[in-house]
């Protein structure tokens, strides 16, 4: 899914014509080749690209769905006061004010090559940036605010929506990034900026895409007999999610080898209706004569 995935060509307006050296947004940039060099250049020297270029569209996505995890996790455990405070600490302080520049940083790098790199980039650098600004939230609210704003009493409930909103958002960023290069969740992004309505109606078809992005992946590999690479790449996803629960569960391993068992098996049930589906349709001949 990493390596094999190809940006698409986007219809850039006749405007956009500027190269990395001269141009102040990313945005204004279509040349052959862009590395992730030339993007981290760019946002060095004109960091205000991230503020003109503020994704609103992934501060609402961020909103309702985030809103809806800690809601979700903090009602199971605790009082209706308690749950509505930290999801509007949530929802308020942390997605309004980071998700906006980090949907625009994103958006940055829907060009950019290689395009393992950046997903690599991406999935590791924003949810670092972004989720400890989220820890510290919440930390200080239970902490020193506990007497003022209602909180919890232990830290159960945050420490579960912690690791699960981690987990959540390297693959909604890994997402985002896929989405953007096919054109949607764009902002400030000239003729290819849609409205949210039409990105709303291309979700559906995006997110399958997405999904059987992984399993496509190492069905390929099956079918050109690289049985170690598929291997490694099924057991690395397992290992990955249960590594992430784990640790930000706080070294809490059941949860880790519990969350690597049940991506194993969601694995396997997708790759064995993939593996199928493409003999069925003869996609693994395609991949054999390549």
């Amino acid at each position: 899914m990493i390596e094999m995935e190809t940006v698409p060509p986007l219809t850039m307006s006749d405007e956009i014509h500027h190269s990395i050296a001269d141009a102040d947004d990313m945005e204004e940039v279509w040349e052959p080749v862009i590395t992730v060099a030339d993007v981290f250049n760019n946002l060095l020297h004109y960091p205000l690209q991230l503020l003109t270029r503020w994704n609103w569209k992934a501060v609402v996505m961020a909103m309702i769905v985030r809103g809806s995890i800690y809601f979700t996790i903090y009602r199971a455990s605790e009082n209706t006061l308690v749950t509505l405070t930290a999801v509007a600490l949530d929802v308020v302080i942390v997605r309004f004010f980071t998700t906006g520049m980090a949907g625009a940083l994103v958006q940055s790098f829907r060009k950019a090559q290689p395009v393992w790199l950046a997903n690599l980039i991406v999935s590791i650098m924003l949810p670092a940036l972004v989720h400890t600004i989220e820890f510290a939230t919440h930390y200080i609210h239970e902490s020193y605010f506990a007497d003022i704003l209602a909180a919890p009493l232990d830290g159960v409930a945050r420490k579960r929506a912690f690791a699960i909103s981690v987990l959540f958002s390297i693959v909604s960023v890994l997402f985002n990034l896929y989405a953007m290069r096919r054109g949607a969740l764009l902002v400030g992004a000239g003729e290819d900026t849609q409205s949210l309505k039409d990105d709303l109606k291309r979700m559906p078809h995006l997110v399958g895409e997405f999904i059987v992005a992984l399993p496509v992946y190492i069905s390929r590999f099956i079918e050109s007999g690289k049985f170690l690479n598929a291997l490694g790449a099924f057991f690395t996803f397992g290992f990955t999610v249960g590594s992430i629960l784990g640790i930000f569960r706080g070294a809490r391993w059941e949860w880790a080898w519990k969350g690597a068992l049940g991506a194993w098996a969601v694995l396997l049930f997708a790759l064995v209706l993939t593996f199928v589906g493409r003999r069925v349709m003869g996609h693994d001949k395609l991949t054999k004569e390549a």
